[in-house]
């Protein structure tokens, strides 16, 4: 009986695999809906066929302008982000998929790195030459009027900062070939501790990114002037001046130049300047088969004295559609003996990933992060020289995510920090489990826990998300966090528990609005947080 039961169940498994298959290259259409900052959205969902993983080809004017990745799915929509693009996705594009499709990340060229859960970089993809019409401007951005407050029990922490928000980039400015971008965040400080951080007027402005650039593959020059990040130098950081490059082949050098921005304000800080000489070396244009490296010399002076001197790597290699690498070092050319400066050669910091897709269900990511203390010259200062998570300054890292049937996720990591000195190893372990569509209902639910090993504390997290999307426009969720710690010096526990309701709601192909709050509860401070947003998107 068990044989008999045992070999049908393979024949069954068998018949099913042989239907999917003769469905893998079934294209399925779809048009785009909607945009947003980060995410695009499309007309199909269950329904069609969809389901998260998918890759999309979206087309104007029967040309592929941009493959973007599907990562949530309902009945009949569905939202996914960028993986590569060619020109500028508007509402109404055309979208094709095949279903079963292995989706990897596109030709990239790393940006400054910021902590993301994956792989904790942040991702530009590789210009590629697009045909544009004479005088066409292609504009994209959103502007927004935004609310940040916080009421807590100790006032010294209240916030109260209504804000304008400005984000705009111009392609082809007036059929110059030049691109013109922008972000910038006003605010007004209304608590009565508005010059904690220096300033003595309530009105602030930041200024994110401002420039002008000319930047076309086809071309033997380009440069930027304005306040900018490289991409070909992310070690730079955010610097108001200027860049000016070649190119022959594969090959691309230059030369950066600048100041030093003061907490992303309007002002610069002509005292602080740095310059960098790069060269950089491009192969491949197949998304998974391609490579990027460059190496510059950059150096940092205060009033013309050197405060800092060092080489800079970055490297990403698109090994196969399955496999990826990321890493981007800094060496120090000097070092302090006994209050003295001398010429050293040291490794400051590294960081290595790699990104794995063995099969369609399932993605990892394996990582190691180094630092060491990096001491300034001239303004004497002993930083942790690192654009990543503070609290891992040298350590592995490793997470997975399985996709199961019935739209359920199932993900764990793990983050190891070596220890230094007498402070001990620092270890910190996570698991969550998400189903999208709990029995046809459209909600989504999920759990996570952590158990935190920390270098002066140990503690376990744990936190119950659940969200709903209703008529294809109100995104509702609700998540509750719990958080409990001992201060091993103390040897004092700590609860903190945090409960947030967020909803967003799509008013019209163009406009948008959310708004958050929550509440955390604890024995040092209780307080109350709201963030609220209303724009459009051109």
């Amino acid at each position: 009986m068990f044989s008999l039961k045992f070999k049908n169940n393979i024949f069954c498994l068998l018949v099913v695999m042989i239907a999917l298959n003769s469905k893998a290259d079934e294209k399925i259409r779809a048009s785009v809906s909607y945009i947003s900052a980060s995410v695009v959205y499309l007309d199909a969902g269950r329904d069609a066929g969809f389901a998260v993983g998918d890759t999309v080809d979206i087309q104007k004017n029967q040309k592929i302008i941009a493959t973007i990745l599907i990562t949530a799915v309902s009945r009949k929509s569905s939202s996914a982000q960028i993986l590569f693009g060619e020109g500028a996705i508007t509402v109404g594009d055309l979208g094709f998929s095949k279903k079963n499709i292995v989706v990897q990340s596109a030709p990239q060229v790393v940006s400054t790195p910021v902590l993301k859960e994956t792989t904790n970089t942040v991702v530009k993809t590789v210009p590629k030459s697009i045909p544009i019409e004479k005088n066409e401007n292609i504009i994209t951005g959103r502007a927004s009027l935004q609310y940040s407050g916080m009421l807590a029990e100790d006032s010294r922490f209240n916030l109260s900062q209504p804000a304008p928000l400005l984000r705009l980039n111009i392609r082809n400015l007036y059929g110059t070939g030049l691109e013109f971008s922008m972000y910038s965040r006003s605010y007004y400080d209304m608590t009565n501790s508005y010059q904690r951080y220096g300033g003595s007027s309530r009105f602030k402005t930041r200024m994110y990114e401002f420039q002008i650039q000319h930047d076309l593959p086809d071309d033997q020059f380009g440069y930027g002037i304005g306040r900018m990040t490289s991409r070909f130098v992310g070690g730079m950081g955010v610097f108001d001046g200027a860049h000016f490059y070649a190119r022959q082949g594969d090959f691309t050098a230059g030369i950066m130049f600048g100041a030093n921005v003061l907490d992303q304000s309007i002002s610069v800080n002509s005292d602080n300047t740095k310059e960098a000489l790069f060269v950089s070396y491009t192969s491949g244009q197949n998304y998974s088969r391609h490579y990027d490296g460059t190496v510059a010399y950059i150096r940092q002076q205060v009033k013309g004295n050197l405060d800092r001197e060092f080489i800079y790597l970055q490297n990403y290699a698109a090994l196969s559609s399955d496999l990826s690498i990321y890493e981007s070092s800094e060496m120090d050319l000097n070092d302090i003996t006994n209050g003295v400066k001398r010429s050293a050669f040291s490794l400051s910091n590294t960081f290595f990933s790699v990104n794995y897709y063995p099969v369609s269900w399932l993605s990892t990511n394996v990582g190691y992060d180094g630092t060491r203390s990096v001491y300034l010259f001239e303004t004497m200062k002993t930083i942790s020289d690192t654009l990543f998570d503070k609290n891992f300054m040298q350590g592995l890292r490793a997470n997975a995510t399985v996709r199961l049937p019935y739209y359920i996720s199932i993900s764990g990591g793990f983050v190891y920090r070596i220890k230094k000195g007498d402070a001990r190893d620092a270890k910190t372990f996570d698991g969550s489990v998400r189903m999208s569509d709990v029995l046809g209902t459209e909600i989504g639910v999920g759990v996570r826990y952590s158990k935190i090993i920390g270098v002066y504390s140990d503690g376990n997290n744990i936190t119950f998300d659940i969200d709903r999307t209703f008529f294809y426009s109100l995104t509702t969720s609700l998540r509750y966090d719990y958080y409990s710690y001992r201060i091993l010096s103390q040897q004092q526990d700590y609860a903190t528990h945090t409960a947030t309701a967020s909803i967003n709601y799509r008013i019209s192909r163009m406009f948008y609005s959310s708004l958050s709050a929550d509440g955390v509860m604890d024995k040092t401070m209780n307080s109350i947080r709201v963030f609220a947003e209303i724009g459009m998107r051109f």
